[in-house]
C-alpha cells in the first residue's frame, strides 16, 4: 500500500468527508467565498507549519527561504536537491536530532527563567502561594459558592508564557471551556477552587504543575505559565474523565 504524501495527510485532515458523495452545501460555499484565493493558500502555508511543528523547532526566516526553494524546485520539475534514494533516512534523522537538540535548550532556558521569575514574586504582599510554589491574585473573589477539586468548571481564560507571550484565549474564540477540575493541570486544580462563581484569579504556575519537562504543542518544554481565570458556572461532581487545557490555538 502506497504511503499518502504530508500533503496528502493534511489535506485529508483539514477537509470535511462527505461520505454520501454529495456536493457542499451553500453554507460551505458562502464560507469558502469569505476568503480570498491569496488568504487561502497563506492559511494553507501556515497550517502546514503548524503540522511539522516548525516554530517549535525554531526555524529562522533564511531556512525558510531554503524550505520554499525546495518546494519551488519540485513545482518547477527540477531535480531534488539531493538523492532522495539515499536521503530520506538523513532527512528524517536530521529533525529528530533537531528536535532533541532544540527541547533541551528551550527547557535549560525556561528552568531559569522560572527561578528568576519566581524569585522576584517572595515576599510581595501583593502575591499570595501556596506551599506547592503556586502563586496567585485574587482579581474578584466571586460568590461563596466555591468548586471542589471533584468538580466540572465552566471558564473563560487567558494564558501566557512568563514574557507575556500569549498562548490561549478562550474569550478570543468567544466561547469558555469546560474542565474536570480533577483532569487539568495541577496549578489549575488547586487554583480554580480560590475563587467562587463569577470571580477572577491569576495564577502564576511553576512548571512541574503545568505541563512538566515534557510541554505540549504550544508549550515549550519547563514552560512556567500564568493563567487569568473567569469562573463562570459550577456544573457539578464530574462523572467521567477529565481533559486538561485544550491545547493552544
Amino acid at each position: 500500500m502506497k504511503k499518502p504524501t504530508a500533503t496528502a495527510l493534511l489535506l485529508a485532515s483539514l477537509a470535511s468527508v462527505n461520505l454520501a458523495g454529495q456536493a457542499p452545501d451553500s453554507s460551505l460555499q458562502e464560507e469558502v467565498a469569505e476568503f480570498t484565493s491569496m488568504e487561502l493558500i497563506e492559511t494553507w502555508g501556515y497550517l502546514l507549519a503548524e503540522r511539522f511543528n516548525l516554530g517549535g523547532l525554531e526555524v529562522t526566516d533564511a531556512e525558510i527561504e531554503v524550505i520554499a526553494r525546495g518546494m519551488r524546485k519540485y513545482i518547477n520539475r527540477e531535480d531534488p536537491p539531493t538523492d532522495l534514494s539515499r536521503s530520506i533516512n538523513p532527512v528524517q534523522n536530521y529533525w529528530l536530532q533537531r528536535e532533541g537538540i532544540v527541547r533541551e535548550e528551550q527547557k535549560k532556558r525556561n528552568e531559569e527563567a522560572e527561578v528568576e521569575f519566581f524569585d522576584t514574586l517572595v515576599g510581595r504582599p501583593e502575591y499570595q502561594s501556596l506551599a506547592t510554589g503556586l502563586f496567585f491574585q485574587i482579581l474578584e473573589p466571586g460568590s461563596d459558592e466555591k468548586p471542589s477539586k471533584t468538580d466540572r468548571v465552566r471558564c473563560h481564560y487567558v494564558g501566557t508564557f512568563l514574557d507575556g507571550t500569549e498562548f490561549d484565549n478562550s474569550y478570543k474564540r468567544d466561547e469558555p471551556s469546560d474542565f474536570a477540575l480533577g483532569g487539568v493541570i495541577e496549578g489549575w486544580t488547586q487554583g480554580v477552587p480560590l475563587i467562587g462563581v463569577g470571580g477572577k484569579v491569576k495564577l502564576y504556575v511553576p512548571a512541574r504543575l503545568a505541563y512538566g519537562d515534557a510541554g505540549r504543542p504550544g508549550v515549550p518544554p519547563a514552560s512556567a505559565l500564568i493563567f487569568e481565570i473567569e469562573l463562570i458556572e459550577i456544573l457539578g461532581p464530574d462523572t467521567g474523565a477529565g481533559a486538561l487545557p485544550p491545547d493552544p490555538q
